[in-house]
């Protein structure tokens, strides 16, 4: 879109004052004789003076951040108008703009054209931990919005949140391969193998940790099962005494900002439900059962198996919407309902519905099932 239209309409905003929006023709008569090459851009300006956009720029009787309010009319001039979600959002952020509602642009999207870099750190036996994603620190809307009529009421109100510094997170889910080494690991000996006074005096000795169930699906490059949220948060503890670096299971900020990889729409590839099968594991296709990581489509950071395959553990525990949630990445443990951990992802057993990127379910931290894993997060 033309920069210089977007120009013009401010310094007329600024001559003029907001009195300009109760004039479309006056309006229209004067951005046609400053810009009249530009005449899509002008029109596209008009169509929104026209719904009223500049008017509920100005009103926000809801109290909306500005981000938030210009997502919202921007997904309603889309709707009214037929416009691509790029004309409506940049018709509603010129006004906004004019009428000094936003100092500036929003940010482009954090989604780059190549997936960013990954790393893996080595653990004390010179093995690989796994592979971990670098993201960059941004900002997103979380949650679904009032007009997504397949979401819950659990996933509202939508609001923004600022991811302050950049992170790292798993570009799959955990596997067996992995979380097998830790429990191995992390093994107490046998009291035979302890000595005389570790038999004598060593105390109780606690009980071991079991190989996780795999259903007879199979090991290796399938994302672990059967782990509970304190499984899960032994390993991240285990790993990141493994490491040096601080390993933690992701907040559901976190999760919500990767998997979106700066999309707003219900999954990372967009509001198609007929292409969910190319980058998802669920109801549909798995036959019943998990699948081996990495065998879907990524999302636009890299990121395999976000959508469906397993539920994957947050820090976070359950709140029933989001009145009162974070405006940062931090987890969210005031005024818990109950004991309860966060999941989210969907799984192989789950409808399409409940694989896009906002929704959100729970479990009890005990929970061990054939649904649930874990995808890691590390602070950088």
């Amino acid at each position: 879109m033309e920069p210089t239209v977007r120009d013009t309409l401010r310094q007329l905003i600024v001559q003029h004052g907001r009195a300009l929006c109760d004039e479309a023709p006056r309006c229209e008569t004067m951005l046609r004789d400053l810009c009249g090459q530009h005449k899509p851009e002008i029109a596209l300006l008009i169509s929104a003076l026209q719904q009223r956009v500049p008017a509920a720029l100005l009103a926000n009787a809801a109290g909306l951040s500005p981000l938030l309010l210009v997502d919202q009319l921007r997904e309603r001039l889309a709707k009214e108008l037929f416009l691509t979600a790029e004309a409506a959002h940049w018709a509603v952020e010129t006004w906004a703009l004019a009428l000094g509602v936003i100092a500036e642009p929003a940010p482009a999207p954090a989604a780059t054209p190549e997936p960013p870099p990954s790393f893996r750190d080595r653990l004390k036996d010179g093995s690989e931990g796994p592979e971990m994603v670098r993201l960059p620190a941004g900002r997103f809307l979380m949650g679904a919005s009032e007009r997504d009529t397949t979401a819950f009421a659990d996933e509202r109100p939508q609001h923004e949140v600022r991811i302050a510094h950049p992170f790292a997170i798993g570009r799959f889910p955990v596997t067996f391969e992995d979380y097998d080494r830790f429990v191995i690991a992390t093994r107490p000996p046998p009291a035979a193998k302890r000595g005389l006074m570790g038999r004598l005096f060593g105390g109780e000795e606690h009980e071991p940790r079991e190989l996780p169930g795999d259903e007879g699906w199979g090991r290796g490059r399938r994302p672990v099962i059967n782990v509970s949220w304190h499984d899960a948060v032994a390993y991240c503890v285990w790993l990141s005494e493994q490491t040096g670096r601080t390993y933690r299971l992701p907040s559901e900020a976190d999760w919500e900002y990767a998997s979106r990889a700066g999309t707003a729409t219900r999954w990372s590839f967009g509001d198609d439900e007929n292409a969910l099968g190319d980058h998802a594991w669920y109801k549909d296709n798995s036959g019943g059962k998990t699948h081996p990581i990495g065998e879907k489509r990524p999302n636009p950071w890299g990121l395999h198996d976000i959508h469906g395959n397993i539920w994957e553990w947050m820090q976070d525990c359950w709140h029933d919407n989001y009145a009162g949630a974070p405006v940062d990445d931090s987890e969210w443990h005031d005024n818990c309902l109950s004991a309860d951990r966060v999941v989210r992802g969907g799984s192989w057993i789950n409808n399409a519905r409940n694989t896009r990127v906002s929704h959100r379910s729970s479990n009890e931290p005990d929970s061990r099932q054939k649904l649930l894993g874990l995808r890691l997060a590390q602070d950088l």
